[in-house]
């Protein structure tokens, strides 16, 4: 008896995995539907920059160090501010970094990505940053969106290189994750 009960939570295990039609093959929607667009970038589009400050506008991640607030608008760069005073923190500039999403700081040296590579700022001047290092990752892009369950827009390598994703309305995608 013991046998058979095994034999049957075994079958009833191997069972639930089991689908009548795959789950991962979706109806691609004839018209518009909600999904992720690419965001593409070139080298030579996006210099490593420090600039006027801007207005936020997709804010993400906060940093605060020292005296200083880093604020990073995502896919952009990084809005850098004087917290000196917190009830009335100035702007300083504005950091860009195409397909910036991450930060860290140590020791006056800004670790960030910078569309697909690694970079290394020494920030001991916020007036005259300069690049310490660079880990590449030439063969690395962000081809699939951050979320699965959506469609996208394919992307199209001539374009440039996949930096980040934006949620839109897509006309007939052909791509799902």
């Amino acid at each position: 008896m013991k046998i058979a009960t095994r034999m049957l939570m075994v079958a009833l295990i191997l069972a639930s995995g089991c689908y009548p039609e795959s789950p991962f093959a979706p109806d691609f929607p004839v018209g518009e539907v909600e999904g992720y667009k690419p965001i593409y970038a070139t080298d030579d589009q996006v210099p490593l920059a420090f600039g006027a400050a801007r207005p936020l506008v997709r804010p993400g991640k906060i940093y605060v160090v020292s005296t200083y607030l880093l604020i990073n608008e995502k896919y952009q760069g990084i809005h850098v501010f004087d917290n000196s005073d917190p009830a009335h923190p100035k702007a300083l500039g504005f950091l860009q970094l195409a397909g910036n999403t991450e930060m860290a700081i140590r020791n006056n040296v800004l670790y960030a990505d910078h569309m697909t590579d690694l970079v290394a700022l020494d920030v001991s001047d916020w007036s005259n940053i300069r690049e310490l290092s660079r880990l590449k990752q030439e063969h690395w892009s962000q081809r699939i969106p951050p979320r699965e369950g959506r469609y996208f827009e394919c992307p199209d390598d001539t374009r440039g290189m996949v930096i980040g994703w934006e949620m839109t309305t897509l006309n007939n995608p052909k791509c799902f994750r």
